[in-house]
């Protein structure tokens, strides 16, 4: 037998058997009916805890939108007395008494570290105003901060006189608070003595 008859006879043997293989069709794979079932069941979870982060983002963005229209929280403070107040009547407050008094406190050391400064402001008054001379005043101070903790403006009463008025909005300017207080707006009130 020549090389050529051989290489035939083997080509004449295999093509039949690939021929045959080729022709059964596709094999089909189907599911094990119990991992189809969790499968679905995991879909469901699924669904139901998207439904579930899409109600808590909308609630969030809710709250959010009530916090920026002027939902917010005055704190009045009256000596050692602290009242918390929402901005309006009816309404709850929506944070903690704990935080409202850790900012209430950094408002107050605010004011403290600023006590020397306003004294200057006092003193300048009552060079000019010989009426002041003689009395201790009780200086009403109402501060408002932005939500990252910036100072928006104040306003104190009563008018010590113009001098007085630019002086003390000069030191109330640089009061800044940790960003995020829970608290935007406080009133306070404390003594000036004459020197």
């Amino acid at each position: 037998m020549t090389r050529t008859t051989i290489v035939t006879a083997l080509i004449a043997a295999v093509v039949p058997v690939l021929g045959a293989a080729g022709c059964k069709g596709e094999t089909v794979i189907q599911p094990d009916p119990q991992t189809k079932a969790d499968l679905e069941q995991c879909l469901k979870g699924k669904a139901e805890k998207d439904k579930l982060i899409k109600a808590e983002e909308d609630e969030n963005a809710r709250l959010m939108r009530e916090k920026g229209s002027g939902a917010e929280i005055t704190v009045n403070i009256e000596g050692n007395a602290l009242t918390i107040k929402p901005s309006a009547p009816g309404e709850t407050r929506p944070i903690d008494d704990k935080a409202v008094t850790a900012a209430t406190n950094e408002f107050m050391g605010l004011v403290g570290k600023s006590r020397g400064s306003i004294q200057k402001c006092y003193e300048q008054a009552l060079k000019k105003n010989t009426g002041l001379q003689a009395r201790t005043v009780t200086l009403q101070v109402q501060a408002t901060f932005t939500s990252a903790g910036a100072y928006q403006n104040a306003s104190f009463a009563p008018s010590l006189g113009d001098t007085f008025d630019a002086c003390i909005r000069a030191v109330a300017s640089r009061w800044t608070l940790s960003s995020n207080s829970p608290v935007l707006s406080f009133k306070a009130q404390f003594s000036l003595t004459p020197s």
